[in-house]
């Protein structure tokens, strides 16, 4: 078997290793003076950090940290003077912006510049002879009945 490494030594002696991996590792260790070695070493660093003072505060932490923790009074909501419509003003803004553009639009179409030709010849649509064409009699051609 190969030497483990010191995160398994580690967790050997700090007996997190699972039934199964710790007999195994006690097995190597027997047999393993190298591995003792480090095993040795692990646990004298231990035994020295948990020899190590704790360091005292000065102040009680507790009694600071329990204001902060305890959770504050909560203030009921405020009622906007739109109520809940507020989302719905940018809506429709753009809604009567957009209807204002197109009633401003359609109204140069159809207003001043659309009319370049005389009212009158705009209804020769409906004259009984197309434009170029022959009379079938006179007095049709000359029909002059409703145009100026």
């Amino acid at each position: 078997m190969t030497c483990p490494g010191t995160e398994e030594l580690s967790a050997y002696a700090d007996h997190m290793l699972t039934p199964r991996d710790h007999a195994r590792l006690q097995q190597h260790l027997q047999g393993c003076p190298a591995c003792q070695h480090r095993l040795g070493e692990l646990a004298s660093l231990q035994h020295a950090l948990r020899a190590l003072p704790s360091p005292t505060l000065g102040f009680d932490l507790a009694s600071r940290l329990e204001g902060r923790l305890r959770p504050r009074p909560q203030r009921p909501p405020t009622r906007r003077w739109l109520g809940d419509w507020s989302g719905w003003v940018p809506a429709g803004l753009a809604a009567s912006m957009a209807l204002a553009s197109g009633v401003w639009l359609g109204g140069l179409l159809l207003g001043g510049a659309g009319a370049a030709t005389q009212p009158a010849a705009m209804v020769r649509v409906f004259d009984p002879v197309p434009p170029g064409g022959l009379c079938a009699a006179a007095e049709l051609c000359r029909l002059t009945k409703g145009m100026p």
